[in-house]
């Protein structure tokens, strides 16, 4: 799956599900229990046991998500590595460690998913409305039940983020900004990172215009977290902070909103505004890979005319059935347009030299398709006499 990613959709980058990798961490770290044991067990032992193998998951899920320098990472997994029985699964894990380490997917685009959780929904909702005994068409008619609701829901989010205003805590002029700017579940999302970076300390370091910047926990013994660094550019408006949460995530986060006030810009710049995280993120065209304008329903005025004409023929035909005279005036009328109808369609299909050329090229890539997927195509058999 991940090669053909790689070359099917080259501008991405493949990363594997880290639900998935924790299930099987649990599976593969959990105590073989024998049949024959003894009831009298030393109860104290298990307990040990399950104390050990917490620890070595809870060491597992920081190296997923907590630790950021490759140095730490590689010190903490081979210290974990050591606690284990069986390394199999460890080292075939480790082999892949570009797609579910924290610290190697620090360039990656994900938005802050790291798990399957958009897809696995989907499918959690087709199992409540599917059964196996379904035939195809009834099939389609439950999954196009569910792709309407789903589309009903993002209908109604879309309404919401258009319609309603969210709380601004703070008058300022990038939280109005940006609450004018972006969906209310983005705003909230932004309006938090903008009141930690009020908590922010910078130190302005040797450069120019480079800082450290850490935040400071709203407690009454405050602590510090991690220092971050953050290069600032106040020509062009640009900041670049060492966490990588904006080229993850799309959101400037507290440390690059504390170095914007000190450079006194007091309006989030363009630039820091992903057109995906706003309430006209629907609007305009989407293009796919090849630079064509993807149709959301390319049936959808196709539809609507027909829809209009059939309406407009019943309500033509039903005066004209009381009448013989007018069924046979009216009969004579559709004939007379559908010869001029089927004449238009030729002439258009016969102006249209590409057509032919389609299906041609469709049917050469089938042959394509199957060696890609080393599977061989089923000739047909020769037909024989039969025995005397």
């Amino acid at each position: 799956m991940g090669n053909a990613v790689e070359s099917v959709f080259s501008a991405t980058r493949h990363g594997l599900c880290t639900f998935h990798i924790m299930q099987n961490a649990v599976k593969h770290l959990s105590c073989r229990k024998d049949k024959d044991k003894d009831k009298d067990k030393d109860k104290e032992n298990e307990e040990d046991k399950e104390k050990e193998e917490s620890n070595i998951l809870a060491d597992f899920s920081a190296c997923m998500f907590e630790y950021e320098e490759l140095e730490n990472f590689e010190e903490a997994f081979h210290t974990m590595r050591t606690k284990v029985e069986k390394q199999t699964w460890f080292d075939s894990i480790y082999k892949v460690k570009e797609k579910w380490v924290v610290c190697y997917m620090k360039d990656a685009f994900t938005l802050g998913m790291r798990s399957t959780q958009l897809s696995e929904s989907l499918n959690n909702d087709l199992k409540h409305h599917l059964k196996s005994d379904l035939d195809v068409i009834r099939f389609f008619k439950h999954f196009e039940r569910v792709v309407q609701g789903k589309r009903d829901i993002e209908l109604s989010s879309e309404y919401e983020s258009r319609e309603l205003v969210p709380r601004v805590k703070m008058r300022t002029p990038m939280l109005v900004q940006a609450s004018q700017v972006y969906t209310p579940v983005i705003f909230e999302c932004f309006q938090k990172e903008y009141e930690r970076s009020i908590a922010a300390c910078t130190k302005q370091l040797n450069v120019e215009y480079e800082f450290a910047v850490t935040i400071s926990t709203p407690f009454e013994a405050p602590t510090f977290e991690k220092e971050c660094k953050v290069i600032a550019n106040p020509l062009e408006q640009t900041t670049f902070c060492s966490c990588g949460q904006f080229e993850r995530i799309g959101i400037l986060y507290a440390h690059a909103l504390r170095i914007l006030d000190l450079m006194n810009i007091k309006l989030l710049p363009a630039h820091y505004i992903l057109k995906r995280w706003t309430r006209e993120a629907r609007s305009g065209t989407v293009q796919d890979r090849s630079g064509r304008n993807v149709v959301e329903n390319p049936m959808l005025a196709a539809v609507l005319r027909y829809k209009y004409l059939s309406h407009k023929f019943v309500n033509l035909a039903t005066p004209a059935s009381r009448s013989e005279e007018c069924c046979v005036l009216l009969d004579d009328a559709l004939d007379s347009v559908g010869k001029v109808i089927a004449a238009k369609l030729q002439l258009g299909n016969e102006s249209n030299p590409d057509k032919g050329c389609d299906t041609q090229v469709i049917a050469e890539k089938s042959n394509e398709n199957l060696a890609a997927a080393r599977l061989k195509k089923k000739s047909p058999r020769k037909k024989t006499k039969k025995r005397k």
